[in-house]
């Protein structure tokens, strides 16, 4: 669905890099309530998403959990039709949320049909994977 495979293409960037031993990188797709199983034991999680949050498409933010659910509730954020906002409420619900979980959504352009990302969102996607570099290094 165009660059809604933001994140996939970002994990697979991230995958070509040298990463701290103690940092697993996977392909989670759209679990939804099936997220808790992905999260579930792990003291952080980092989650990349195409997501709505009325930005010049392309751009890019590193957003905290509150802030995630801040803006879920006011409506202005797809995390595929709260497929994933389901699954982090259903994680707190079972108080099985990391310690800690951070997500860089990247503003979507396109969501049509294909396997291409848009130009804005591939040209910014570089930049998205060196701030997580970083902050897996930290």
């Amino acid at each position: 669905m165009g660059d809604d495979g933001a994140g996939i293409e970002a994990v697979r960037l991230l995958a070509e890099s040298t990463l701290p031993e103690n940092v697993f990188v996977q392909e989670a797709g759209t679990p939804g309530w099936g997220l808790v199983e992905w999260i579930k034991g792990w003291p952080s999680v980092v989650i990349v998403d195409a997501i709505n949050m009325g930005l010049k498409p392309g751009e890019w933010r590193r957003l905290d959990t509150s802030e995630v659910r801040l803006i879920a509730t006011q409506g202005d954020l797809s995390l595929h039709d709260s497929g994933l906002a389901s699954g982090l409420a259903l994680a707190q619900a079972l108080d099985l949320l990391p310690d800690r979980i951070t997500f860089y959504g990247i503003e979507p352009e396109s969501i049509d049909h294909g396997m291409v990302l848009s130009p804005s969102v591939n040209a910014n996607l570089p930049r998205l994977v060196e701030s997580l570099r970083t902050e897996f290094a930290m």
